[in-house]
């Protein structure tokens, strides 16, 4: 008994099949199959998007690094060995020291420190509330609530 197998059963192709796979191989190479990638206004909106942040992180950092520096100075001052004497003016000035070393500038003692004492023999508690209205456009203004506190004694 003998076999006989066709040529495309042999995985053998005839020479018009062969022209027409190589010609839909050079296709798919020129075509690079489905497309990927970004538009031009894709790329536009992303760079816009990055270009926003990074000026409201440039606009914003200078009022959270001035923030650090009403945090330090609060904590500085209730970490002091008199502080549970001190009255509130000494308090005022020991913190208008430090703020003038630091050049922190947008803080008003007079209405923005507070000292709470919770109960009568408990530990003072020295209290900045602050806001920041830090222009970013034209009428677009971010306002930032601080409040910074320290307990006196606390380290």
């Amino acid at each position: 008994m003998v076999a006989e197998f066709s040529g495309s059963e042999l995985g053998i192709r005839s020479t018009k099949h062969a022209r027409s796979a190589k010609g839909a191989e050079k296709m798919a190479m020129h075509r690079g199959g489905k497309q990927s990638g970004i538009t031009m206004w894709g790329m536009l909106f992303v760079v816009a998007a990055l270009a926003f942040f990074f000026l409201l992180f440039f606009k914003l950092l200078p009022s959270y690094m001035d923030n650090y520096k009403v945090i330090t100075a609060v904590k500085n001052v209730a970490a002091q060995p008199n502080a549970a004497t001190m009255s509130r003016e000494d308090i005022k000035s020991a913190l208008d020291r430090h703020f003038e070393i630091d050049d922190v500038d947008n803080i008003d003692l007079k209405k923005e420190l507070f000292i709470d004492q919770p109960n009568p023999n408990g530990p003072k508690v020295i209290r900045i509330t602050y806001e920041v209205r830090v222009p970013i456009a034209y009428n677009v203004t971010a306002l930032i609530d601080f409040n910074d506190t320290a307990q006196v004694g606390a380290k």
